[in-house]
């Protein structure tokens, strides 16, 4: 019985760590063991540490930068699909206007890319089909 009872203790003592860690900005997967094996000391030594702030924090998330959503300069290519060349000159599509625009915002398009629907001539540049609907 002792034993459960000392089992017990320790893991809601690392539990008790890791939510004090988190609100002190802290990793509460370390403090929770922490807090298992060493108990009252690990939150003693967790009051003591002063609290940490997001830029002081190892892996804090960085903030993405919004990118534009883009509107298409003429109606009749948003129903066409949609070709573009990477950056080794591999070309991907067909595609839809949407799809291109996912393309995009996950960073696989730039404003130099190449593309091409069929009511185009020629590859012309992202920036000169596209245009940023904040524009």
């Amino acid at each position: 019985m002792q034993t459960f009872f000392t089992l017990f203790l320790s893991l809601f003592l690392g539990w008790g760590c890791s939510q004090i860690a988190l609100r002190r900005g802290r990793s509460p997967r370390n403090w929770f063991i922490a807090g298992v094996f060493f108990g009252v000391f690990a939150l003693i030594v967790l009051f003591i540490l002063p609290r940490r702030t997001v830029k002081e924090t190892v892996n804090a998330p960085q903030p993405q930068k919004s990118l534009p959503t883009l509107a298409i300069l003429s109606s009749s290519h948003a129903e066409k699909l949609w070709y573009f060349l990477d950056d080794e000159k591999a070309q991907f599509g067909p595609m839809s206007f949407d799809a291109l625009s996912r393309a995009w915002h996950e960073g696989k398009i730039k404003q130099s890319t190449y593309v091409w629907n069929e009511a185009m001539e020629n590859w012309q540049p992202f920036q000169e089909v596209i245009q940023s609907a904040q524009s």
